[in-house]
């Protein structure tokens, strides 16, 4: 009943990326921008909601030895290619780059940012000899909802992400998602394994340098030991720290998020390594995984002030690992109960290479948040702000997330603008 919605919103989520999709979604906002306007460059205004400027502000861009959004709106600009979607920098010449680099040097980018915007804004208005275009992304990365050619008049219109609230994924039960797992055919989950390719491509050349270095050196001097956790932490965290250092490798993402996608399916993956689990169970755990994400994220938003690698795409992973565990329902909620109570509150600080340590530790706290639930041990329901049932458990989570930190984001924000030495 429900093999083509689910296949559907899986498709929808997961998307190849590279690089942070916060940066390579200004890019993708200006590169269309220039394709749609005629001249020479006079000057380019963008303006962002406060969310996705925090992700921008000091992650690498890939193809840049430099940072800041004012850098990443400008290469979209000298080397975007506006219909790669996720990979407009795949190909970044250093003619191009060195070109970005001078309109930000001359004083021709303007970043601005909408405290009243909820949802995810990019707005560009590239002014040119002979045209001024605007471009307005909203909702998703990749969401290009208008282009505009002047006079238009000024976007004023606060979006937030109440239309998640609607979203009819939330009327569907964990035991319909399992079922849809146990039964989808199995070669329409193929492009799993895709995802599952291109991520492990990046966390072995993230094993050279960085976190994923030290955390392989670890489990090497036995200070974390080999396990099923340690596994995953360290395909996690390799491919992790590679992203956010700006490496030009594709990541499949999920969600709109690289690292959820990293988290996701290099924690079923290494599980799966170190247990022996067979390819189609993988694969359906993987599914499962996805479904569960994407239902999380129609209570906590696109974009939030909490790490939704531990939260939502951790969560989901939890969720196939006890699947491939041979785990029911209720060992499902025990895990994601697990999870809620232990890392609800650990905050979204901007993308940068630090994000790796907190993929790390999602995906470390997704397995052993498996194991406790299948020997019986959970964090019951009632228990803070830990619901007892899958709705109320996220309910509550999306009302913390919402309302209760609504001035968190602006505070860090405000925090890393003071100590970031990134210009804007």
């Amino acid at each position: 009943m429900h093999t083509e919605f689910f296949l559907e919103r899986m498709h929808r989520a997961i998307m190849p990326s590279t690089g942070c999709t916060e940066p390579v979604a200004i890019a993708l906002n200006t590169a269309t921008a220039r394709a749609n306007a005629k001249g020479e460059i006079r000057r380019l205004t963008i303006t962002l909601d406060n969310y996705l400027y925090k992700n921008a502000m000091g992650v690498g861009i890939p193809g840049s030895d430099e940072r800041g959004v004012a850098l990443c709106a400008a290469m979209g600009i000298t080397a975007g290619d506006a219909k790669a979607q996720l990979r407009v920098l795949d190909h970044v010449t250093p003619e191009a780059l060195r070109a970005a680099k001078q309109m930000v040097y001359d004083g021709l980018v303007t970043v601005n940012t909408r405290e009243d915007v909820h949802g995810l804004l990019v707005e560009s208005v590239l002014e040119t000899q002979e045209d001024t275009v605007r471009v307005l992304t909203l909702g998703s990365h990749t969401n290009i909802v208008r282009i505009d050619h002047a006079p238009f008049e000024p976007y004023v219109e606060s979006q937030d992400d109440d239309a998640l609230a609607d979203d009819p994924i939330r009327a569907c039960r964990l035991s319909e998602m399992a079922a849809f797992a146990d039964t989808v055919p199995i070669e329409q989950l193929e492009f799993l394994q895709e995802g599952i390719d291109m991520n492990l491509a990046i966390a072995r050349v993230g094993m050279e340098f960085g976190l994923g270095r030290a955390v392989r050196t670890l489990i090497e001097q036995g200070a974390i030991g080999d396990s099923p956790v340690s596994r995953a932490e360290e395909l996690c965290a390799a491919a992790s720290y590679a992203r956010m250092s700006g490496m030009s490798m594709p990541v499949m993402t999920a969600t709109g998020s690289g690292n959820q996608g990293i988290t996701l399916l290099l924690t079923i993956e290494g599980v799966a390594q170190a247990m022996g689990i067979d390819r189609e169970k993988k694969l359906r755990a993987a599914a499962l995984a996805n479904l569960v994400n994407i239902y999380v994220k129609t209570f906590t938003g696109t974009l939030s002030a909490v790490c939704a690698c531990g939260v939502a795409s951790g969560l989901g992973a939890s969720v196939g690992v006890v699947y491939m565990l041979g785990g029911g329902e209720e060992q499902m909620l025990f895990a994601m109960q697990n999870i809620l109570g232990s890392i609800c509150g650990m905050i979204c600080d901007g993308a940068k290479e630090g994000c790796a340590n907190k993929v790390q530790l999602s995906s470390g706290l997704a397995v052993k948040s498996a194991f406790l639930a299948m020997h019986g041990m959970n964090v019951r329901g009632g228990d803070g702000i830990v619901g007892g049932e899958l709705k109320t458990l996220f309910e509550n989570l999306g009302h913390l997330v919402r309302e209760g930190m609504e001035s968190t984001n602006s505070v860090i924000v405000q925090i890393m603008s003071k100590g970031s030495d990134c210009p804007a």
